[in-house]
């Protein structure tokens, strides 16, 4: 309860600030305000919870569990707090231009990745309702014939998840398997550094895609819930947590994206995707390009034959292959290279005759193989 209540302060506490700035000068001035805003919602996102892929919950539980694993894997008389804390912040790595242009991408989407969401209108309440009508059309007026107990209520707490991760695995095999798609979510696989910032290494076009996937995911979940079900179904919360994101928090997820490898074995990594099977994922080794799909869950890769289970500690190299040059100098750069690729090639040979060699594009593409078919 008292984690609850935290969390609801904070969030409120910052709404309280917002209110009170509102209220002076700076309300009359709508584009001042939105740019102050955004200022303080990226700078207590990690406290609130709000907009945020990094809630501090999550980055204390990846601490913790990285500790553990220095500890256990330090010779003994080795341990020490300066040495724990180069093992969690390499100089190296937070040094590294990756790394900056991780962070000036973070930024510059705080302020702009809304304006891509032009595919905003379908949401989980649209395709929920859309698919509702359809199990009326076709089956009659709602039964309501499910009660929603503890047990039940748990149930659709973990389907919903599974719904959530299977739009995601849908839509990221999609981004490495067509062409254009790929344009924009190689932005993420140019990562030379995997730090919790390249998690949020995200073009905003690729948002704009993957929430309507979930969204149709979802919703098969969603609907018949809502046509079968008595009343309101509510996800359950641990301790303030939605109980899957508090199983992820525990299986500390923002290690998917760092430099401590953690496998979960063969057995569960067929369940459950480890942050030794993401990093994997982010290889320039060709073997392990277009694995490990999943999100948080396993399966989806299993069944489709995307899976790659480590057999022991692999050293990696990330990157988009070796070789390969960083096309991406800056997060302006990110932005606007992956237009210039899809951009048909007599459109582009057009727009260089108009500029007269004034302005010299380069764009580099990285020699993947885009298979049709999963890979074996």
């Amino acid at each position: 309860m008292g984690f609850s209540y935290n969390v609801a302060m904070a969030a409120d506490l910052v709404q309280h600030w917002e209110k009170l700035l509102h209220a002076t000068l700076l309300g009359a001035i709508p584009w001042l305000q939105w740019f102050v805003f955004s200022i303080i919602d990226f700078l207590t996102s990690p406290f609130t919870g709000i907009r945020t892929r990094s809630y501090w919950p999550e980055l204390v539980a990846s601490l913790i569990i990285a500790a553990a694993l220095y500890i256990v894997r330090s010779q003994p008389g080795d341990c020490s707090l300066r040495g724990l804390w180069r093992y969690w912040f390499p100089s190296a790595m937070w040094r590294h231009k990756s790394t900056w242009v991780d962070f000036q991408i973070i930024v510059l989407n705080n302020f702009f990745a809304n304006s891509f969401m032009v595919t905003w209108r379908f949401n989980a309440a649209l395709m929920t309702t859309t698919f509702l009508a359809v199990l009326i059309h076709v089956f009659g007026p709602a039964p309501h014939c499910l009660a929603w107990t503890p047990v039940m209520l748990v149930l659709y707490t973990i389907l919903v998840a599974m719904a959530d991760d299977l739009g995601y695995f849908i839509f990221h095999l999609a981004s490495h398997r067509i062409g254009w798609l790929w344009a924009f979510h190689k932005v993420h696989h140019s990562a030379e550094t995997l730090t919790v910032l390249a998690n949020v290494r995200t073009h905003p076009v690729e948002y704009a895609i993957t929430e309507p996937c979930k969204a149709i995911t979802t919703s098969l979940v969603l609907a018949p819930a809502i046509y079968l079900g008595t009343g309101h179904a509510t996800l359950v919360d641990v301790l303030g947590m939605n109980l899957m994101a508090a199983f992820y928090c525990v299986l500390g997820t923002q290690l998917h994206h760092s430099h401590v490898w953690l496998s979960w074995g063969k057995v569960l990594s067929h369940v459950l995707i480890s942050p030794a099977q993401h990093q994997i994922h982010h290889s320039s080794a060709p073997r392990h390009w277009n694995r490990n799909m999943g999100g948080n869950f396993a399966f989806w890769d299993w069944i489709c034959g995307t899976l790659y289970v480590p057999e022991g500690h692999e050293e990696i190299s990330f990157g988009l292959g070796a070789g390969q040059p960083q096309p991406y100098s800056n997060a302006l750069m990110a932005y606007a290279l992956p237009f210039w690729e899809i951009t048909p090639e007599a459109i582009r040979q057009r727009i260089r005759r108009l500029l007269r060699g004034k302005l010299t594009l380069s764009v580099r593409v990285r020699e993947q193989p885009m298979a049709t078919q999963p890979p074996s």
